[in-house]
């Protein structure tokens, strides 16, 4: 990744794509992580280490709870995109405070 914001659209991806195949519930019981090439990933497992640089229980991050209950209540899709936007913006929050790499990237790539 070469910028904070394609980290930020990556994660984005990848947590649509766990609630399509998964669902929200199976989502918030999982990890996200970033690893050392700034790449973020979901992971089902709780203890994930090996390559990560940084790992966030995203059952820890506020947004999420919101999410589900968002889920639960049946919201439309527009408005599960801004939940998810959330969860996003609170991810890319904990990779700031825990990864030097992740701050040593810029806000948005020059291409």
């Amino acid at each position: 990744m070469r910028s904070r914001r394609q980290v930020g659209e990556r994660a984005a991806q990848v947590i649509e794509r766990v609630i399509f195949d998964m669902g929200v519930d199976r989502l918030v019981q999982g990890t996200f992580v970033l690893d050392r090439r700034c790449r973020p990933y979901y992971s089902s497992a709780q203890g994930v280490r090996g390559r990560a640089d940084v790992v966030v229980a995203l059952a820890q991050l506020a947004e999420c709870a919101a999410l589900r209950a968002a889920a639960h209540a049946d919201p439309d899709p527009q408005a599960l995109r801004a939940h998810t936007a959330a969860v996003v913006a609170g991810l890319l929050r904990e990779f700031e405070a825990r990864s030097a790499r992740f701050r040593a990237l810029p806000a948005a790539s020059a291409d």
